[in-house]
């Protein structure tokens, strides 16, 4: 089933018993991530109750930066281009290097936020492929709105299930940016204890949070992407 992702952001949120971050440890932490190919964070700046490591913006609204607070770490590439597997490099990396440098001891609740787009084969328009081929609806159903629907979607939050792990929240919407594209967001929210032995669950839990766009959500949509 040939619909390729193109990935648009990821964002991953580590949830950390609240801790008193040293600024000469954050200083460290961001000299270390400065000096290493996989982080290579340029910027550095202090705030009210951590820092943030980023790095100039390659093109309009891209955003590559690290984020220490004093109850988690934010980790977001949006626009950037980066790999899924480069991301996830970085992920595991950045929570090594917190564990270490803040004396992190557990990260208790991990979220991630995947975002892509993918193109329908036969409608032109991500509106009426929402509208025609899922909803199967049509113009006039739209008429007592009295407005033009600049963007069309439907949302679901996903129990875990049997032998399911993680919540999602997922968005299927149309793209204002471009037409053609239909946007997915998938929210992946995993209470699970990861310590310094065991980060590739970090990645194993990400990796979940995309697989689930690539080999659930996709098939989902083809099913309704027939010609109109």
């Amino acid at each position: 089933m040939n619909y390729p992702l193109r990935s648009i952001a990821y964002i991953a949120e580590l949830i950390h018993p609240p801790a008193n971050h040293n600024a000469a440890d954050l200083q460290k932490l961001h000299s270390v991530a400065f000096a290493d190919q996989i982080c290579q964070y340029q910027n550095f700046q202090m705030l009210p109750q951590g820092a943030q490591m980023s790095n100039p913006p390659g093109q309009s609204r891209s955003v590559s930066c690290c984020t220490f607070l004093g109850d988690r770490i934010q980790i977001r590439e949006e626009m950037t281009g980066i790999s899924r597997e480069d991301y996830e490099n970085r992920l595991q990396r950045i929570a090594f290097l917190a564990m270490t440098h803040l004396k992190l001891q557990v990260f208790i609740v991990q979220q991630f936020v995947v975002r892509t787009l993918v193109n329908s084969k036969f409608f032109v328009d991500s509106r009426e492929f929402i509208s025609q081929g899922i909803f199967n609806m049509e113009s006039d159903n739209f008429a007592p709105l009295d407005r033009k629907q600049d963007i069309l979607g439907l949302r679901f939050a996903l129990s875990k299930g049997d032998q399911k792990e993680g919540l999602f929240n997922l968005r299927i919407e149309s793209f204002s940016q471009d037409p053609r594209s239909i946007f997915i967001e998938n929210i992946g929210t995993y209470r699970t204890m990861v310590r310094k032995d065991n980060l590739e669950g970090l990645t194993d839990n990400f990796g979940k949070t995309y697989a689930y766009v690539e080999t659930n959500v996709v098939p989902f949509l083809a099913q309704f992407d027939d010609a109109p």
